[in-house]
């Protein structure tokens, strides 16, 4: 899953504007910073994607429960205020699932889980432009 993952959304990642290494991404904008890290079920099988927003200061730091951190080293487990990107079918939310017990997945079946995580880069996007709208990062 992790190699679909990085030929699929990676780049599109890149597209956006996200530097990183998988599992963590960040782009910064002016004072704020938008990260992305892929969570993977200890269990196995499945995924999200975790999305959050930092105020960067003059010195590219961030100051989360009075710990400071360079932006560049930040990940979006670090912040308290983050959004969980699920899988939503059905209506429900789950996570991304790529395995199941009775089930042996080919490539192909992968490549087409992760294509099926783009369009929620729209959503962490969107999300994203209504935390800059309001400015009211910490």
């Amino acid at each position: 899953m992790v190699g679909a993952l990085k030929k699929i959304v990676v780049p599109e990642l890149r597209n956006r504007g996200f530097k990183g290494a998988f599992p963590h991404f960040r782009k910064q904008e002016g004072q704020l910073g938008y990260l992305l890290s892929f969570q993977f079920d200890k269990w196995g099988g499945g995924f999200i994607i975790e999305a959050g927003v930092a105020r960067v200061n003059e010195e590219g730091n961030v100051i989360v429960d009075g710990i400071v951190r360079p932006f560049q080293k930040m990940n979006a487990f670090h912040l308290n205020n983050r959004f969980r990107i699920m899988n939503n079918k059905n209506g429900d939310k789950d996570w991304f699932k790529f395995d199941n017990e009775n089930q042996n997945l080919e490539e192909t079946e992968f490549i087409r889980i992760a294509k099926n995580v783009l369009p929620y880069l729209d959503v962490a996007e969107n999300w994203f432009e209504k935390i800059k709208q309001k400015q009211t990062v910490r």
